[in-house]
């Protein structure tokens, strides 16, 4: 039984792990998001920095997502973070009322 129990801890550890792999700041005031495919900075989503940090192919389907009354400046990733780039804020999830201060810093500076 105790064997079973650690064997599920670690597989939770590992998923958690590759989420927290796939939103990574490649520089101060930049976060990308690898398995939805953008990246952003203090204004909102950028295609010219997911195309940069993601490749085209990502630009080229953002492109094509952003039409229309898309909002860019709030948006979140796949691992529950949302920011807001008009409230210069982020959270842990949309629904958190407390800002997130390690991805509010990189990105807003704050």
């Amino acid at each position: 039984m105790m064997k079973k129990s650690i064997i599920i801890c670690l597989l939770i550890l590992s998923v958690t792990t590759v989420e927290a792999k796939n939103v990574y700041s490649p520089e101060k005031g930049i976060i990308c998001d690898k398995k939805s495919g953008f990246c952003v900075d203090s204004y909102g989503i950028s295609l010219g920095l997911t195309g940069e940090y993601l490749g085209k192919k990502n630009e080229d389907t953002w492109e094509k997502r952003i039409t229309g009354n898309f909002d860019t400046t709030s948006f979140t990733f796949s691992n529950g973070l949302n920011c807001d780039t008009k409230k210069k804020i982020c959270k842990k999830s949309k629904w958190d009322d407390k800002a997130d201060s390690h991805w509010t810093h990189i990105l807003f500076g704050k």
